[in-house]
């Protein structure tokens, strides 16, 4: 028997697929994620190291005592005393209502010393003016008159209102409220004068004003030493 060999014909065995169809392809297989790569050795003992340490230095500090009171204390100015009587204002506390006195304590003039000549009807004098006003014969809006027109000094008040009050011969000056009080309660038109006697007097414009007699001759030239206070009396 000749075989296909012997007679120089192609083996197609190699060249022709076996029947059953096409080989089959190999089965797909993802790619693979590599590992995460560890931390070296040396590293753990680091971290192993540095925790207590930095856990041992943060309980020494927080548990230290009077630390924070400390630093509180430190921190916290000093009240002064301005500041504390500022808080104590605050506090619902009203200011002290002013006083009358204080209201009127203005002084418009004075203390200061005013020549004025006694003879005969003697000196008009003005006091509702930032100087006071002295004329040797009648003056509208006068509200004081120093004089000896009946041989004695005294003072005497225009239109015989009864504005002019006597104070004792010693002690402090009175304040505006006190002369208000000294007017209204013992009040006259006239008194005889002489060295370091004091008045208060209620102007015609309702100023209230303090007169100490420095000298009160019967002649020539007398002397007041005047304050008068600003504000109207109420």
């Amino acid at each position: 028997m000749i075989t296909d060999i012997e007679r120089g014909e192609p083996d197609m065995s190699s060249d022709n697929p076996p029947p059953g169809g096409p080989p089959s392809a190999p089965p797909h297989t993802p790619p693979q994620v590599p590992p995460p790569s560890q931390p070296p050795r040396w590293a753990w003992w680091v971290v192993g190291i540095v925790i207590p340490v930095v856990g041992l230095l943060v309980t020494l500090l927080v548990g230290r005592p009077g630390s924070s009171d400390d630093n509180t204390a430190e921190s916290a100015p000093t009240p002064t005393r301005s500041s504390a009587s500022a808080e104590t204002a605050g506090q619902g506390q009203p200011a002290p209502a002013p006083t009358k006195g204080a209201a009127v304590d203005r002084a418009l003039f004075g203390p200061k010393v005013v020549d004025a000549d006694t003879t005969n009807t003697g000196s008009y004098i003005e006091l509702d003016k930032p100087e006071p006003i002295v004329l040797g014969s009648s003056l509208k809006g006068a509200d004081i008159i120093f004089g000896a027109s009946l041989g004695d000094p005294n003072l005497f008040v225009p239109g015989s209102g009864s504005l002019l009050a006597p104070l004792p011969a010693s002690g402090a000056a009175p304040t505006a409220e006190e002369c208000a009080q000294a007017v209204e309660g013992n009040g006259g038109y006239t008194a005889p004068v002489k060295r370091g006697d004091r008045f208060c007097l209620l102007t015609d414009q309702g100023r209230l004003a303090y007169l100490v007699v420095v000298s009160a001759p019967s002649r020539g030239t007398g002397k007041l030493n005047i304050t008068v206070w600003d504000t109207p009396a109420v």
